[in-house]
């Protein structure tokens, strides 16, 4: 290693940038998993990249620090709703309980009835699946054990994708957590 040079290996960190997307906001529908509120809100994040804050329909606003944000997760990870009143406010199909729509193992069914309960199975798997894809989960807390999540609905699947990245970019960018104290005063 005589021969090394010095900062060659030094990590380069850019500044934390916000996605034009995330300042200029989106429309999602926030739910709560006890189904007694869910209101249309605008979302955003301010351009230093520090809050996440949404407005609803009483305009107050509603602030989440991103640097408590731990995971974020749309698809099939997202949080779904227990609360058939909400799912069905969602535009998600009902949970189906074990042995309903499949028959029962005593009866026996024709095999063209067989083929098309498998059939209704799929497509409504195929159909939970996509409105799965429009849910977001923003999982936040002070810490690992202590956590919270902020179940959302975005108005389209790919808004409800770039929006997961993108908040989990500003989550997890290192030069924001160990930024200047002048920063951190700039926050405050």
């Amino acid at each position: 290693m005589a021969g090394a040079r010095p900062g060659v290996h030094a990590l380069q960190l850019k500044p934390v940038s916000v996605h034009e997307a995330l300042k200029k906001g989106g429309k999602f529908v926030k739910w709560d998993e006890d189904g007694s509120a869910h209101s249309l809100v605008t979302m955003k994040v301010d351009p230093d990249g520090f809050f996440l804050y949404w407005t609803g329909s009483n305009m107050e606003v509603e602030l989440l620090d991103i640097s408590l944000i731990r995971d974020t997760r749309t698809g099939k990870y997202a949080r779904l709703p227990k609360d058939p009143k909400v799912r069905d406010m969602l535009g998600l199909p009902p949970v189906e309980k074990p042995g309903e729509g499949k028959g029962q193992q005593g009866d026996k069914l024709a095999e063209g009835k067989n083929q098309q309960a498998d059939k209704s199975v799929e497509v409504k798997g195929q159909q939970a699946e996509k409105s799965a894809e429009n849910l977001v989960t923003v999982v936040y807390g002070t810490d690992l054990v202590n956590i919270n999540f902020l179940n959302l609905q975005a108005m389209e699947k790919d808004s409800a994708k770039l929006w997961t990245q993108e908040l989990f970019k500003l989550a997890t960018d290192v030069l924001a957590h160990n930024s200047s104290r002048n920063t951190f005063l700039f926050k405050v």
